[in-house]
């Protein structure tokens, strides 16, 4: 059998499918497997098909395969969509008691068990899915007490007799297959002592966002960014913070300018629609010199497009949304623990340079659940820089000869010195219209280009100061050169491990700032083939760097809907080194 292995639950929205598979992804982890998760779902609350599926080993996985090995079918719709992954060692789990007569191919081995009827022994048919995880558990040979921390954890809340009633239902599936199948398909889940934390991509911005101390959070719910805002609340006011749902994006952004007016580390998140909406305020983040984060959690669009399905539409609104020009941070995480780190960064640049830092990440990584080692999150690592605030020490040296604080002065480095509300002596005002160095308004031609270009020398500033790099896997001297950037880079790193089995050799380039962003020209100019790896149509990113190194590249770009799997990358790679480079 494979090293590792592929599990799935399907069925209709409303059917618990997420959180059987958060269950069993949870138990997966606590026994010292490694964990990578992948979902399908629909835009409604009940109804239309949504799937769960864990790849599992003892060894790192970072992406989805196209391979299936059990597979929980709720309807006969999980089997026909998931036909193509499905192999002769497969087995699905299906309950044939109920109203609809499975149609399992011919190749892969039926498991019959009355999820319904042995969940109502427990208790209560609402635990059938839970009956199918035991009976998973009997077919993997995972011990079933396993999951019993995890339905603890998932049902805790709700009384012990709950989660002792659905201990019994496991027991009860693991018992039924044992009792009434001998299929000895080989699968036997190793176990190891190692422990893991278990996250998503928007849990771990959260917590990057706690541990840079952010206080305040404003948001408005939508798909797929609303997960921030649920992992914030009820955490970030223990330390003295507060989430607010506000009544719309515009209200969103415009609190968390405010808060940070006050002196917070403050943030927002939204999508692609919500990001639209929040465009009017951004120049007055800038114009203003306040430092704040704005997260965009990219789906598919345009307009409401696909909002749970995947994309990385939204480069070019992260790089030029705003009128005017408008100097900016594009941070985007490469990996769900970068999202950690990277929130982090966003806060300190934030501060360090009093401008916006656009966090870009997307529906793929802020559902997946990955399991990482503790040691991943190094609390002693993390370093908070705020910037030039100024306290009563040294306000002084930043009055006019009127005793008027120069919250916009003219320096160097193109940052200000900054005081927030309380500071003696450094009262002073911002405003969008545009001002001089003490904030009042103006149209003198002269301060106007003072000002203009002493916001822009802040992005110069930072070039100098901030190493904006990539992250590099693979052979360093190889002669074909494949760049990605945000969370094609798990999918990429396997499809690279894949490929140097077949004897091609490839160097990878996965790249975290979209701007500043390093210079590739040299690595352009060293390989003979260049691929740019993205989600979307156009190849937003592929332009930048086109125009960046005045070197043709070629492009893989998918915009179905669905992430990139390892796979279908390896194959597209190999496709694209026999392609001429386009004209």
């Amino acid at each position: 059998m494979a090293e590792d292995l592929n599990w799935a639950i399907g069925g209709e929205a409303g059917d618990g499918i997420d959180s059987t598979g958060k269950i069993f992804a949870q138990a997966l982890s606590r026994a010292g497997r490694h964990v990578f998760t992948s979902k399908d779902f629909a835009s409604r609350i009940r109804g239309g098909y949504t799937a769960y599926k864990i790849r599992t080993s003892v060894d790192e996985v970072q992406s989805v395969v196209d391979r299936l090995d059990i597979l929980v079918a709720l309807t006969q719709r999980t089997i026909d969509e998931n036909t193509d992954e499905l192999h002769d060692g497969s087995a699905i789990i299906y309950d044939g008691e109920r109203s609809w007569d499975a149609d399992v191919p011919e190749y892969v081995t039926g498991v019959d068990v009355p999820l319904k009827s042995l969940a109502e022994d427990a208790g209560g048919a609402i635990m059938r899915n839970i009956v199918a995880l035991g009976a998973a558990c009997a077919i993997t040979g995972f011990d079933v007490e396993y999951l019993d921390e995890a339905l603890e954890k998932r049902f805790g809340g709700k009384g012990s007799k709950i989660v002792e009633n659905n201990k019994e239902a496991a027991r009860l599936g693991e018992k039924y297959v044992e009792d009434n199948y001998d299929l000895g398909l080989g699968y036997d889940l190793e176990t190891t002592d190692n422990d893991y934390v278990l996250l998503n991509g928007n849990e771990a911005l959260g917590m990057g966002a706690l541990v840079a101390g952010c206080r305040f959070y404003a948001g408005y719910p939508i798909t797929p960014a609303t997960s921030i805002m649920e992992y914030l609340t009820g955490r970030i006011e223990e330390y003295g913070g507060h989430v607010v749902q506000a009544e719309d994006e515009l209200s969103a952004i415009n609190m968390a300018l405010g808060s940070a007016r006050a002196g917070a580390r403050a943030m927002t998140a939204t999508s692609g629609a919500g990001i639209d909406l929040m465009t009017e305020t951004f120049g007055l983040v800038a114009a203003s010199e306040t430092p704040l984060v704005i997260t965009d959690v990219m789906r598919s669009g345009p307009s409401t497009g696909m909002p749970t399905k995947q994309e990385q539409g939204d480069l070019n609104m992260a790089l030029y949304g705003g009128h005017g020009e408008v100097p900016r941070f594009v941070v985007a995480p490469t990996s769900i623990d970068e999202c950690f780190w990277k929130t982090i960064e966003a806060f300190n640049l934030a501060e360090k340079y009093q401008t916006p830092v656009f966090l870009v990440s997307d529906l793929a990584m802020s559902v997946t659940e990955q399991t990482f080692p503790p040691e991943t999150f190094d609390m002693d690592a993390v370093e908070v820089d705020r910037g030039k605030l100024v306290d009563e020490g040294d306000v002084e040296e930043w009055l006019d000869d009127q005793g008027r604080f120069r919250a916009h002065a003219d320096t160097e480095d193109g940052v200000s010195p900054r005081a927030i509300p309380g500071i003696a002596d450094g009262a002073h005002m911002s405003t969008g219209l545009e001002h001089d160095e003490i904030g009042r308004r103006t149209e003198d031609t002269e301060v106007r280009v003072q000002q203009v270009d002493k916001r822009n020398r802040k992005v110069e500033t930072a070039r100098e100061r901030e190493e904006f790099d990539y992250r590099e896997f693979g052979d360093a001297d190889a002669d074909a050169l494949v760049v990605s950037w945000g969370s094609n880079e798990g999918a990429l790193i396997e499809a690279l491990d894949s490929l140097e089995k077949e004897g091609v050799d490839l160097r990878v380039l996965s790249v975290p700032y979209i701007h500043p962003r390093p210079d590739l020209t040299a690595e352009f100019e060293a390989a003979e083939d260049v691929i740019v790896v993205e989600c979307n149509a156009n190849g937003q990113f592929a332009d930048l760097l086109e125009h960046d190194t005045l070197t043709r590249v070629k492009r893989i770009n998918k915009y179905t809907g669905v992430r990139f799997n390892a796979d279908e990358l390896a194959e597209e790679i190999k496709a694209k080194l026999t392609e001429e480079v386009p004209a």
